[in-house]
């Protein structure tokens, strides 16, 4: 092959250097970005719940804690809020971390802090995360479908870093792990949780279990934010104002 013949070949590559979603670039690595989150992420299908909902929910001066980050696209679009003046971006797979920098820069994004961690209240140092092809069925259960490899990642404490940081809105995607999160957690400062609920992991008494925690813990189900599996808590006052009905 000829050297012009090396460069048109380059130049040709079946690969998209970029795709868009929401007005967000997602550089194309297609070790993160598989055939099947590339569909997704054509068809408008990615987050899309999310990205639709972030505008309504948040507040001014939110300071947001994103568990389960992924590549970075919820992140971007929460940073794109000029109510929001923090978030802090915490995702278990290590891998993602360098692509999740690299969306951001892309991006202008810059009030994002990005984390590698598991958050938990428990005494572990160290958790084992279980990666699958498919980035967004990388979790901490071994099942219930087959992983390809397991990593060690280190923790943190969830509520030291909700203290720390004031946490006001919570952003949770986790694959079932939001089912006992949250127990015993210490979250009186945080006024909202946004979470995906995943009922093939975690069944209905997973689900019963997550509603009744956020019950106790003082937050109610809104329904005007919440579509499907994609749930949001608002915590509930004694002073509440209702909101007038917007049908």
């Amino acid at each position: 092959m000829t050297h012009a013949q090396t460069n048109l070949a380059a130049v040709e590559s079946p690969f998209p250097q970029y795709l868009e979603h929401s007005g967000v670039r997602i550089p194309f690595d297609d070790q993160i970005i598989t055939p099947a989150i590339e569909t997704a992420i054509r068809s408008g299908a990615f987050e899309a719940e999310e990205a639709s909902e972030i505008p309504g929910i948040v507040v001014q001066g939110d300071r947001v804690l994103e568990i389960g980050a992924g590549i970075g696209f919820i992140s971007t679009l929460l940073a794109r809020q000029p109510e929001v003046t923090r978030i802090v971006a915490v995702e278990a797979n290590p891998n993602l971390l360098p692509y999740m920098q690299r969306l951001h820069e892309e991006n202008a994004v810059h009030k994002v802090e990005r984390r590698n961690v598991v958050l938990t209240n428990s005494a572990d140092k160290q958790m084992t995360f279980y990666l699958r092809r498919d980035f967004w069925m990388g979790s901490l259960s071994e099942g219930p479908n087959p992983y390809e490899s397991s990593v060690s990642v280190p923790t943190q404490s969830l509520n030291d870093l909700l203290r720390s940081e004031q946490i006001t809105l919570i952003v949770c995607d986790i694959e079932g792990a939001e089912t006992y999160l949250f127990d015993g957690a210490d979250l009186l400062g945080v006024d909202r949780i946004y979470l995906e609920i995943h009922d093939h992991v975690t069944g209905l008494c997973g689900v019963q279990r997550l509603f009744r925690t956020m019950t106790e813990q003082g937050f109610a189900f809104d329904p005007r934010h919440s579509s499907g599996s994609i749930v949001l808590f608002r915590r509930t006052s004694e002073n509440e104002v209702l909101r007038p009905y917007n049908g």
